[in-house]
C-alpha cells in the first residue's frame, strides 16, 4: 500500500497488546485503565492481539460491556480466579474429556511408533545410503492423517467461550468503531495467520471465505496456545484468493507469539493488500509490551527445558528489537507519525522522569505467564506498573492525538 508521505493525515491510533499470558492480561488492563482515563482508547481505529493479550483484548472489542468499568471489574475477576483451575475441570469432567483422552492416547501410542520407525529409518539411511526418503514421508503423512478430536487447547477455548464470548463470532464485534486483528501462527507454514473482525486469513492460503461466524473463543485460544504446553488448534478453511477458486486447506493454529509477540506486524505501514489480508493506516502505534525484559546473568541452563526456555526467551527478544528498529526507521521515513512502547521489562533508570511511586520492575517481571489465579497483590502491582508507564509515555510522546 503506497502511502503519500507528504500529505497531511488525520491521527489514526494503533493499539498493539503483546503475549505474556496472565501477567500481560494484568499488565494491559493497567495501560487500558491509563488510555480509558486519557480519552485515547475510545480514539483507537484497530487492536491488534497476542496470546495473553489476546483474552484481554477481545474481551474488551467483544463483551458487550456497559462501560469500562464493568469490563474492569471482569477482568480483575479474571485474574484472580485464573484459566488453568478451569481448564483442568474441563479435561477430567466435562463432555471433552473423553475426546481429549481418545486423542492424547492415539497420537502417544501410534505418533511414538512412527516416531520410532522413522528414526530407525534415518540411521539406516545414514549407515547403508538406502533409499528411505520416501518411506519416511509416507511415514510422516500417516501420522498427519491421525484424527484429532480434542485437546487441552480445546479446553482453553471451551473456558474462554463460557467465562467471555458466550458464542460470539469474529463478526460480532461490540465496539463498530474499531477493527481488532487476533494474531496466531501457523505451524504447517512458520507464518501468521490472523483473525479479524473485518478479514481472517494468512498470506500463504488467503482470506478465509466467511470468518464472521468463527468463534471468538477459538481464535483467542489458538493465539494463546503457547506450544510447549498446548497443541495447536487444527482447523480446515476454505479460503478465496483474488481471480482463483476456493480450495481448502487444514492448518494447525499456534500461538501468536510465535511469530510477532508484540503485534506490531500487522500495523506497520507499507504492507501489500494483494499479499497480505489484513492491512492498516494507522498514523501512531502504541505497543503494551508485557515482556519481563533483558535478564540477569542466569544459570549455565545445562538441562533440557531450562536451556530451551532461555533459548526461547532470547529469540523473542532478538524479534522484539528487530520491531523496534522497524518502527523507528517508520517513524524516520514518514510513513509513521510517531510510536510509544509502553515496556513492562524497561530499566527503570531509563524512563523520563518516573513517578516517585512508580511500581519497580524488580517488583513484577518474574511474575509467571501461566493463567494460574493471581494475588490480589501481584493484580495490583502489574496494573500499577502498567497504568504508570503509559500515562508517562503516552503524555510525552503522543502529545499529538
Amino acid at each position: 500500500m503506497k502511502i503519500d508521505v507528504s500529505a497531511p493525515r488525520p491521527p489514526r491510533l494503533g493499539l498493539a497488546l503483546s503475549g505474556g499470558g496472565s501477567r500481560a492480561i494484568a499488565f494491559h488492563l493497567g495501560c487500558l485503565r491509563a488510555l480509558h482515563d486519557l480519552g485515547i482508547l475510545q480514539q483507537s481505529k484497530i487492536i491488534s492481539t497476542v496470546s495473553g493479550g489476546s483474552v484481554i483484548g477481545a474481551a474488551y472489542a467483544y463483551g458487550g460491556y456497559s462501560d469500562f468499568d464493568e469490563f474492569d471489574r471482569d477482568m480483575v475477576a479474571l485474574l484472580r480466579t485464573g484459566l488453568q483451575r478451569s481448564m483442568f475441570g474441563v479435561v477430567l469432567f466435562s463432555r471433552l474429556t473423553l475426546p481429549i483422552f481418545a486423542t492424547l492416547l492415539l497420537h502417544l501410542v501410534p505418533g511414538l511408533l512412527f516416531w520410532v520407525v522413522r528414526k530407525v529409518l534415518s540411521v539406516t539411511r545414514a549407515m547403508t545410503g538406502l533409499p528411505v526418503q520416501s518411506l519416511q514421508m509416507w511415514l510422516l503423512s500417516g501420522e498427519d492423517r491421525l484424527p484429532v478430536w480434542a485437546t487441552l487447547s480445546t479446553a482453553l477455548e471451551y473456558v474462554l467461550d463460557r467465562r467471555l464470548f458466550r458464542g460470539q463470532g469474529l463478526g460480532d464485534v461490540k465496539h463498530e468503531n474499531i477493527e481488532v486483528v487476533i494474531n496466531a501462527c501457523d505451524l504447517r507454514t512458520g507464518t501468521a495467520f490472523r483473525f479479524g473482525s473485518r478479514h481472517s486469513g494468512g498470506w500463504r492460503y488467503g482470506r478465509i471465505s466467511d470468518a464472521d461466524a468463527f468463534p471468538v473463543a477459538k481464535a483467542v485460544a489458538a493465539s494463546a496456545a503457547f506450544p510447549v504446553l498446548l497443541p495447536p488448534l487444527i482447523e480446515t478453511f476454505n479460503f478465496v484468493r483474488s481471480g482463483a477458486a476456493p480450495r481448502e486447506y487444514e492448518i494447525a493454529l499456534s500461538d501468536g507469539g510465535v511469530f510477532d509477540n508484540l503485534g506490531v506486524n500487522v500495523l506497520e505501514p507499507g504492507r501489500d493488500p494483494s499479499i497480505s489480508v489484513n492491512v492498516s493506516d494507522v498514523t501512531h502505534i502504541l505497543c503494551l509490551n508485557a515482556g519481563a525484559g533483558q535478564s540477569a546473568i542466569g544459570s549455565r541452563t545445562l538441562w533440557m527445558m531450562p536451556r530451551l526456555k532461555q533459548s526461547f526467551e532470547i529469540a523473542h527478544r532478538r524479534v522484539q528489537e528487530a520491531a523496534y528498529s522497524r518502527l523507528h526507521r517508520l517513524v524516520d521515513s514518514g510513513l509513521l507519525s510517531g510510536f510509544v512502547m509502553a515496556y513492562l521489562g524497561q530499566e527503570d533508570a531509563k524512563l523520563p522522569a518516573p513517578p516517585p511511586d512508580l511500581v519497580p520492575r524488580s517488583a513484577v517481571r518474574e511474575y509467571p505467564t501461566d493463567f494460574a489465579a493471581m494475588s490480589e497483590d501481584s493484580i495490583r502491582l502489574l496494573t500499577t506498573r502498567g497504568e504508570q508507564l503509559t500515562r508517562l509515555l503516552v503524555s510525552r510522546y503522543l502529545g499529538d492525538i
